[in-house]
C-alpha cells in the first residue's frame, strides 16, 4: 500500500511541474522574444489550470555534445521518463556543475521518480545561484506543497514567483490558487494572495 502511495505522489507531484513549467515558460518566451498584444493571453493555458509540457527549445537535431543531450532529456521528460532524463542530466551535470537549468531539470526529473528530497536540493542549488529563478522557484513551490505538503513553507515561494510574474497571467492565476489551498489548508483562507507590488 506504501509503495501505491510513493507512486502516485511520484504522478501528482510530476504532473504538476510539467504543467507548471509549460505556463512558465509561455511566459519567459513571450516576456523575451515578442511584445504581448493588450488584452492577449502570456500562454495557451487556462486562468486556473495547469497547461501541457512545452520544454525549452532545443531542437532535437542539433548535433551531439551538451545540446543534443539536454534536447533528450527534455523529451525523456515530456513523456514521462523520469529515470532516462535523471540519467541524461547527471551527465550533463558532471561537465557543468553551475548550469541552474539543468540543475532544476534535474531536481523536477527527480521528483518525478519519487527523490523529493534530493530532487529539492539540486533546485536549492540552483536557486542559491538565481534567486529569481520562475522555473526553479516553480519546482520548488509545487514540490512543496504537492509531494511534502508543506503548505507554510511553499508560501512564501509562491509569493516570490507572483512578485515575478504580471499578474493577468495564467502563471500568477495558478500561483494564488495555490497560496488560498495553501492557507485553507492551514485554516487561514481569509488573506488575499499578493500580487506583484504588494508589500
Amino acid at each position: 500500500m506504501r509503495l501505491w502511495g510513493n507512486r502516485r505522489a511520484a504522478l501528482v507531484l510530476s504532473a504538476a511541474l510539467i504543467g507548471g513549467f509549460g505556463l512558465l515558460l509561455g511566459v519567459l518566451i513571450l516576456a523575451f522574444e515578442e511584445p504581448r498584444q493588450e488584452g492577449g493571453p502570456m500562454t495557451g493555458g487556462s486562468a486556473g489550470g495547469m497547461a501541457g509540457m512545452a520544454m525549452p527549445s532545443v531542437t532535437a537535431g542539433a548535433g551531439g555534445g551538451r545540446a543534443g543531450e539536454l534536447a533528450a532529456a527534455h523529451a525523456d521528460v515530456e513523456a514521462g521518463r523520469f529515470a532516462q532524463a535523471v540519467s541524461a542530466y547527471e551527465r550533463v551535470l558532471r561537465e557543468d556543475m553551475h548550469s541552474v537549468e539543468v540543475l532544476t531539470h534535474l531536481g523536477m526529473a527527480l521528483g518525478g521518480v519519487g527523490e523529493v528530497d534530493r530532487g529539492l536540493g539540486y533546485v536549492d542549488r540552483a536557486l542559491a545561484m538565481d534567486p529569481d529563478n520562475l522555473h526553479a522557484l516553480w519546482v520548488k513551490a509545487v514540490t512543496l506543497f504537492e509531494a511534502k505538503a508543506q503548505y507554510a513553507e511553499s508560501i512564501p515561494v509562491w509569493e516570490r514567483v507572483l512578485a515575478l510574474v504580471p499578474e493577468s497571467t495564467a502563471e500568477a492565476a495558478t500561483a494564488r490558487g495555490y497560496v488560498l489551498r495553501a492557507r485553507e489548508r492551514l485554516g487561514d483562507p481569509q488573506r488575499p494572495a499578493p500580487g506583484k507590488g504588494s508589500p
